[in-house]
């Protein structure tokens, strides 16, 4: 597991402040160049010289941090080997799903696969496949750690119909889905193979699954140093914008600020890989921001068709659907996401979409009901209090209305209507005018 120091740590912003500290800046430069206070500096620094437990600037800028990432390590590859343990070639299906199953892996991206071992590499994970011994046609699979024996996690993959793709599809998934989880319960240290930036990326994907501001700042602070630098890991560029392009629609502070630096991160990935699938994840996100769905649409058509086993895109386009008036679209994808998508792997996702989808038939007990679900583990979810007020004025129920919205501004104080508008941009004209028509109690 990646554990934090028990000692503080500093914050993205202190880390920044030592950074021009190490350039030789003055107070008054560092003042001007993050536009902030003297005296917020002189505060910043007294924290910077508390944690790493200097006295002075001198030995501040001298005093290694453990935490900063090797930069040789942002690029190093995460390796993995399939293994067979025996021949598979008495068992076709299983043969075919077991070469269809590497395929849907390598549309990740993020691999690099082998299923020869190599003296001079040592994989991060090992998966082993066999076929079953009986007469069920089925592929077993094991994640060990590198190339020891400890096994992290197993399962067997039945082969119940001729669709070969669509099963390999969802074993990618889970496979992936554990591979991550594999990785958030083992230690870090320098020496692993597994490389920092996985570390980092696995452990704030699952963090972030809270959905809170707490999440959000932890997560931030971890994935800025790998992918803020001119040397970053393209997936830690991803997956922190991933948390901004939440915390803008959750209303998480700075709405302006966080939509330049997904401005920001989104030049970054297009000028230096625009045809990868995390560059276009990016765009799709920005695009979402300003507006402009249309967009944000034909980026995740086109990361889906590049890696099918892409639940976040998914999910989202599902909800974009639903936003421009395509709930035909919407209900098409939900339907294929709850077939294929594995029960561990990002279900939540899939209710954030399904309730919005009730919402627009009109059930709103069942909206209701899924909301107050997904509310009990993401309380700050602004989205889903916003759709049990809508459902509850269309039930006329103003009692339970009024308690909810008293809910919503005990999470978010600073709520108001720009926040509505700004999830409203690029929604239809007839949507935006039911939706707002009902809400209108939220700002009396």
């Amino acid at each position: 597991m990646f554990e934090r120091n028990s000692q503080p740590e500093l914050t993205s912003r202190q880390k920044e402040i030592l950074s021009l500290l190490r350039k030789g800046l003055t107070n008054n430069e560092i003042c001007k160049t993050l536009k902030i206070s003297a005296n917020t500096v002189k505060a910043h620094l007294a924290k910077i010289y508390k944690i790493l437990e200097v006295t002075n600037r001198t030995e501040a800028v001298t005093t290694k941090i453990d935490e900063e990432p090797n930069i040789g390590d942002l690029k190093k590859d995460l390796n993995i080997i399939f293994l067979k343990q025996r021949d598979l070639s008495a068992h076709p299906k299983v043969n075919s799903l077991y070469y269809s199953l590497v395929e849907a892996i390598h549309q990740y991206r993020i691999f690099r696969i082998t299923d020869t071992v190599e003296d001079s590499v040592e994989p991060a994970f090992s998966i082993d496949v066999s076929a079953s011994t009986d007469n069920d046609e089925a592929l077993f699979l094991s994640i060990r750690l590198g190339s020891s024996h400890e096994m992290l996690w197993a399962t067997s993959i039945k082969i119940d119909s001729d669709n070969i793709s669509e099963i390999a599809q969802k074993a990618a998934m889970l496979l992936f889905r554990n591979i991550v989880l594999a990785t958030d319960k083992i230690n870090y240290t320098p020496e692993s193979p597994i490389p920092y930036w996985w570390y980092i990326t696995a452990h704030c994907n699952l963090k972030f699954e809270s959905r809170s501001k707490d999440a959000f700042n932890y997560c931030k602070d971890l994935l800025s140093p790998l992918a803020t630098g001119e040397v970053y890991s393209e997936h830690a560029v991803y997956t922190l914008s991933l948390v901004y392009y939440i915390a803008i629609l959750d209303n998480w502070g700075d709405t302006e600020e966080y939509t330049k630096q997904l401005a920001e991160f989104a030049r970054k990935t297009m000028f230096n890989a625009p045809y990868s699938i995390y560059s276009q994840m990016i765009m799709a996100f920005y695009n979402i921001i300003i507006g402009n769905k249309s967009e944000a649409i034909s980026y995740f058509k086109q990361v889906i068709e590049a890696n099918p086993q892409t639940i976040t895109a998914r999910t989202i386009l599902a909800q974009i659907y639903m936003l421009t008036g395509l709930n035909d679209k919407a209900l098409e994808l939900i339907e294929e996401c709850e077939r294929l998508i594995p029960e561990n792997a990002m279900q939540t996702s899939i209710k954030h979409g399904k309730a919005f989808l009730l919402l627009l038939q009109g059930k709103y007990e069942e909206c209701i009901k899924l909301c107050s679900q997904i509310l009990l583990y993401t309380p700050k979810a602004t989205i889903h209090h916003l759709f049990i007020i809508y459902c509850n004025n269309q039930l006329g129920r103003k009692a339970e209305s009024e308690a909810q919205i008293k809910e919503l501004y005990k999470q978010h104080p600073d709520f108001g209507r720009p926040y509505v508008e700004q999830i409203m941009k690029g929604v239809c004209p007839e949507m935006q005018k039911k939706f707002m028509d009902h809400l209108q109690n939220l700002f009396v």
